[in-house]
């Protein structure tokens, strides 16, 4: 059954909100501390809502919680709420048409600080009004964190492909294989970020083979990556742009040259607040112009 707005609109507060916290932070723990309410309160508060509107909202099971379809549509229309209320009490007392509020973008580490930091920087220095908080994300998390409402908005190598997402290509990365101007390295071992990192793989299966006897480490993030490329611990499958003309690596060609999608991805709404709009513009506008 879908859930009509005159139906949620009669709900109490305290039972929305109860439904809110546990959807966002997947635990009736962790939400019922943020409420500072005991669990079994919250728990009756969810119950009553769920009688309230028919709909189960929650699958509950040994790893945690998930919403189902009903809890989905409920948690967006949430989202949407709660950021028109942000921006109406944002707004409230402004004598003008300055943008002010609280914008929250993940990303991964080759383009938080090279890419999306720069491409937004001339219009966080033209509207000092808006709080912008850039968040390092793994890829593997960053769908996860945009689910919870820990951000507005994710930067991804992949597609996502969801119905209810809106993603938009901002630019491509190309990846090269780099080693240490300074140290020769091992050629069979190469860093990665981690253990779930399939750069290094997903390039040597495009180039159709991998190197022999093929070793990886694992820096943490793509600049400790670096310093250990620089360091001659190992050479690293990297993206073009953060090390194009770097003396300190050399850049080992390959016949074929491997580009991956950046990806802008966020909730679609039927109302989107104006600060997150002029957010977007200037992000589809601007990243390009640091990518490769």
């Amino acid at each position: 059954m879908d859930i009509r707005i005159s139906n949620i609109m009669d709900l109490q507060s305290n039972y929305i909100q109860a439904f809110y916290e546990t959807a966002k932070r997947g635990s009736t723990t962790e939400a019922s501390k943020a409420l500072a309410i005991t669990q079994s309160a919250l728990s009756q508060r969810i119950k009553a809502l769920e009688d309230r509107i028919e709909s189960t909202l929650f699958i509950r099971n040994p790893h945690g919680m998930s919403l189902t379809e009903i809890g989905e549509k409920l948690f967006q229309y949430c989202k949407i709420k709660n950021g028109l209320d942000e921006e109406f009490l944002a707004n409230l007392n402004s004598t003008n048409e300055d943008l002010r509020g609280t914008i929250r973008i993940g990303a991964f580490s080759s383009v938080l600080r090279s890419v999306v930091i720069p491409a937004l920087a001339e219009f966080l220095r033209h509207n000092s009004l808006v709080h912008c908080e850039f968040i390092k994300g793994e890829m593997n998390e960053l769908p996860e964190m945009l689910k919870r409402n820990e951000v507005d908005l994710i930067f991804l190598d992949f597609h996502l492909n969801k119905s209810e997402i809106e993603e938009d290509i901002v630019g491509k990365e190309e990846y090269v294989v780099i080693s240490s101007s300074k140290f020769s390295c091992p050629k069979n071992i190469f860093l990665d970020h981690g253990p779930l990192d399939n750069a290094t793989e997903s390039y040597f299966n495009f180039q159709g083979e991998l190197p022999k006897s093929f070793r990886r480490s694992f820096m943490g993030d793509v600049y400790g990556i670096l310093d250990g490329v620089e360091l001659g611990l190992g050479r690293a499958v990297m993206s073009k742009h953060l090390v194009i003309g770097n003396k300190k690596f050399k850049i080992t060609k390959y016949p074929k040259k491997y580009f991956r999608d950046i990806t802008l991805n966020y909730y679609r709404r039927s109302y989107t607040p104006k600060l997150l709009n002029e957010v977007i513009i200037n992000l589809k506008k601007n990243c390009k112009n640091f990518l490769t």
